[in-house]
């Protein structure tokens, strides 16, 4: 099978190889070399590589991307207005002379992006994805979201951003430090023409991935010191005659002994065949043993011992994503594994490692118990090669050992077998936790468990199903606590609290880092709550970016959080939390308590996503026949897909996606718009005049909101209807809704969609003008003769006459007149689009706002910079009312 495997793993990377050579041909790639060789100056080099980039990503690419060049950058690849493909927006920076392997001229390029993106940011344009440099000899890529935090700080502003590098030195600083600029970058010189195309290629598939890993769900370059990663990566490519049978770990261990040689005896090449590797227990891994001798001779490995320990300390950090990601293990820095043990001390006592029962059940290389003595530590690891890694560690411990915690002993209990040779753990571990329930000693179970959730759908379509998959699992299947039991961190709770009913302990604190969502509540944690919060309490906890971990995404937290057993527990509705960031300046390294941020549990009944729907549920609602409405992939364009899940009801003003009930899915993860139509991605509802409002403080609750790391998994209750304000917010909603850049309304004129007596007419029920108005301004302008046609027999759409009867705040109101003043001033020029752009649908009367946008991307209206300081501030005034209605906590 394993043979299989590889095949298969190969023939799949051919066949991926052969897509990007169908993209990016080797006589294109030729042409770029030889003009980037011929270059005079630095405008022929951006010239030879924006016409790479432009037939990769726009002539040769079926998604509807283009590159322009806003603020004069040199080159900006997004996709097109109108397209609900988010994921890719490429920013192109090109220089002549720099040395890319240098950090000095790699940060100087992104100085000058990140100059570019406040530019953006300050004018209101999405922000970039991805940042690409490079010059006539070299390229690299960089996540751009790992450099948005400079956008928050003070720097030099003003100034134009190529010269940037030289006039913002404090900012230039900041990012040589940063080591997210440890990468290194792509060569286009040197070895021969298929080493330079397979480079190129390389480059593109690197941004390809980067961008793919977008989706929240979400990817991050890793931040090992640069030397080290670019030996290690080295060392992976010329190893293993048999790479697919030598999993991560055993690489990163192989690496590691072969550069310190701290364990000769059990690591070195058979004398008399150097392409096997001795391995402990007699193992033996196929290798290049030539190529590596070669390899290996090219470094002084004379290590001191502080050298040897801090390659040990960045172990982790190589072990590649296939496996530990694939798991959701991440490596803890140093300085929250103090912060951690500071917060046990203040919730158990300042001298609990003396006299505690310590447990480390997900230990890795011992990054939380390093830098401590303990009494009676106990270390296990699922990779039996963090065993060997770690050795030298915490050599006070009673064992150090490798131990499946969610699958070895977990059906057995020391009643039926009090022998502890019928177990997995050590015969001094099974005495202890025997001894601890007879004497009520203290038991610690301190870990950083895996993140890994089996639902987690990855780039590529695949998920992580399969992970979850464990002894615990099948228990919490039993136990009802099902959906939770996809989480492993979820699972190691559970058999926690197995172990605790076992041994019978009672004197137990749990110290785990883990993703705060549970403390969101929802349903996918409801029963399981219920379960674990009636056995243990929540004492004390903090929340940190994930960006602090290596590996990670810098959007989301996690949190530290210390549980205590008792009796009488019960699920807290709210649970307040420090949030907590790393100050490495002035040569010390030290964490900041920047606010507090409380956690609300809201279950089903009590959800947003499940009022807005309320209504549905007590109407009689006629599903319309498939293919008689449009199924949406963008705004303006129909679906490709083959079974697109979206539906609608006769007499439905629209669909709004609305996926799950989270700040950060409404926002960062783009799941929450409206369309006119149907949406062919499901997870939503039919808008009816039924619950029209309640769409309406559902889709601004969602999208009013400015997401940060640390409130991004806060799930939305629903509002306070009997507040004051409620009816207030309803109507601003209903503008809000009206004119935010994720509500996709528009008319359509297409023969096979109609939701009207007329064949061909969809009509567009957002559409807010009385048709009087517009019929005002159209009648006695013969170029607009398409418009007057189409109104003729119409009356007021749905919106219209819901704006008639209703009043509105000030902000509302401003919002309103500004978005008529623009309507106004770009119907105009409607006329010298209809032909050049038909599936614009400009002729139809009630051509929505998206449509009014397209037109003002063309032909700027003078009012559109008003609208959107008037939008803006109804944004605001929309969030805060959020919070006063007591939808979210802050």
């Amino acid at each position: 099978m394993a043979k299989l495997e590889t095949i298969w793993r190969q023939k799949t990377d051919d066949q991926h190889r052969k897509a990007l050579k169908k993209r990016l041909t080797k006589k294109s790639a030729q042409v770029l070399f030889n003009s980037l060789k011929s270059a005079a100056n630095e405008k022929d080099i951006e010239n030879a590589w924006r016409k790479v980039f432009t037939e990769y990503y726009v002539e040769n690419y079926d998604e509807g991307f283009e590159i322009t060049s806003p603020e004069n950058v040199d080159g900006f690849i997004s996709a097109r207005s109108g397209a609900l493909i988010f994921a890719l927006r490429l920013l192109l920076e090109f220089k002549q002379g720099t040395d890319l392997t240098r950090v000095n001229d790699r940060a100087r390029i992104t100085c000058q992006c990140i100059h570019y993106m406040h530019a953006f940011k300050e004018k209101g344009y999405e922000l970039p994805t991805v940042i690409v440099g490079a010059d006539e000899n070299q390229a690299f890529a960089l996540l751009a979201g790992n450099f948005y935090k400079y956008l928050e700080r003070d720097y030099e502003w003003g100034i134009a951003p190529s010269s940037a590098y030289k006039r913002d030195l404090k900012l230039m600083r900041d990012l040589q430090d940063d080591a997210n600029l440890a990468v290194y970058p792509f060569q286009f010189v040197g070895g021969n023409v298929n080493e330079r195309y397979n480079s190129l290629l390389d480059l593109f598939d690197s941004i390809d991935s980067i961008v793919q890993a977008d989706g929240k769900e979400t990817y991050k370059v890793a931040v090992s010191p640069a030397t080290i990663v670019g030996m290690f990566d080295e060392f992976n490519h010329i190893a293993f005659r048999e790479p697919d049978k030598i999993q991560p770990v055993k690489a990163v261990n192989m690496f590691m002994q072969m550069l310190t040689g701290k364990n000769s005896n059990d690591y070195y090449f058979l004398p008399r065949n150097r392409n096997l590797y001795h391995l402990p227990g007699d193992e033996k891994a196929k290798v290049y043993g030539v190529r590596l001798e070669a390899y290996l001779n090219h470094y002084d490995r004379n290590f001191t011992p502080k050298e040897v320990d801090q390659l040990t300390a960045i172990a982790d950090r190589l072990i590649e994503a296939n496996e530990r990601r694939f798991k959701g293990d991440f490596w803890t820095p140093t300085i929250w594994a103090q912060r951690a043990d500071e917060l046990l001390k203040e919730v158990i006592a300042d001298d609990y490692k003396d006299d505690s029962l310590v447990w480390d059940c997900a230990a890795g290389v011992r990054n939380l118990t390093r830098e401590f003595n303990y009494d009676e530590l106990f270390i296990s690891t699922y990779h039996e090669d963090e065993v060997y890694l770690g050795e030298g560690y915490n050599p006070e411990a009673k064992a150090a050992f490798q131990y499946d915690f969610l699958n070895d002993d977990v059906l057995l209990n020391p009643k039926d077998k009090p022998d502890p040779h019928d177990w997995k753990m050590p015969e001094s571990l099974f005495n202890a936790l025997i001894d601890a329930g007879k004497t009520n000693k203290r038991v610690v179970f301190y870990t950083n468990p895996p993140y890994g959730t089996a639902t987690n759908v990855k780039a590529d379509g695949t998920s992580k199903k399969g992970i979850a998959k464990s002894k615990v699992n099948e228990l919490m299947v039993k136990q009802g606590i099902s959906k939770a039991s996809q989480q492993l961190y979820c699972q190691f709770f559970t058999r926690i609290v197995k172990l605790v009913d076992d041994f019978e302990l009672k004197n137990v604190y749990i110290g785990f880092f883990t993703k705060p969502r549970f403390f969101a509540g929802g349903d996918y944690f409801e029963k399981f709550n219920q379960f674990f919060f009636s056995r243990f309490k929540f004492v004390k906890g903090n929340l940190l970016n994930a960006g602090e971990f290596s590996d990670t995404a810098n959007t989301w937290p996690i949190t530290f959080a210390v549980y205590q057993l008792g009796t009488g527990c019960t699920d807290q509705p709210t649970n307040q939390f420090t949030i907590e960031q790393s100050d490495y300046s002035n040569g010390k390294a030290k964490v900041d308590v920047v606010g507090t941020h409380t956690m609300q549990k809201v279950y089903n009944n009590d959800a947003l996503s499940t009022w807005a729907r309320e209504p549905l549920k007590q109407g009689c609602f006629v599903k319309m026949v498939k293919g008689t409405y449009p199924q949406l992939s963008s705004a303006l364009n129909e679906s490709r897909g083959k079974k697109p899940r979206g539906w609608l009801h006769q007499g439905s003003l629209g669909y709004m996606v609305s996926n799950s009930n989270n700040i950060g899915e409404g926002t960062t993860n783009s799941g929450v718009w409206l369309v006119s139509g149907s949406a062919y991605k499901g997870n939503g509802f039919n808008v009816m005049p039924e619950n029209f409002d309640r769409a309406c403080v559902n889709f601004t609750a969602r999208r009013a909101i400015a997401p940060t790391w640390y409130n991004e998994q806060d799930n939305y209750h629903a509002p306070d209807t009997s507040n004051p304000k409620y009816q207030e917010f309803v109507n601003d909603a209903l503008v809000f809704t009206l004119f935010e850049n994720a509500s996709y309304q528009a008319a359509y004129r297409d023969e096979d969609w109609s939701n009207t007596n007329v064949p061909g007419k969809w009509a567009n029920q957002w559409f807010w003008l009385p048709i009087g108005l517009v019929k005002e301004h159209v009648e006695n302008d013969s170029n607009l003769n398409p418009i007057y046609d189409d109104l003729r027999g119409d009356q007021d759409r749905f919106i219209a006459k819901q704006i008639a009867h209703r009043s509105f705040s000030n902000e509302a109101q401003a919002v309103l007149d500004a978005a008529e003043k623009v309507w106004l001033e770009t119907l105009p020029n409607r006329a010298m689009l209809f032909d050049d752009y038909p599936k614009y649908y400009l002729e139809a009367w009630d051509a929505g706002w998206f449509q009014i946008k397209q037109i003002n991307h063309l032909y700027p209206a003078a009012s559109y910079d008003q609208f959107r300081e008037c939008f803006e501030k109804l944004k605001q005034k929309s969030g805060q009312l959020v919070y006063d209605l007591g939808m979210l906590n802050k």
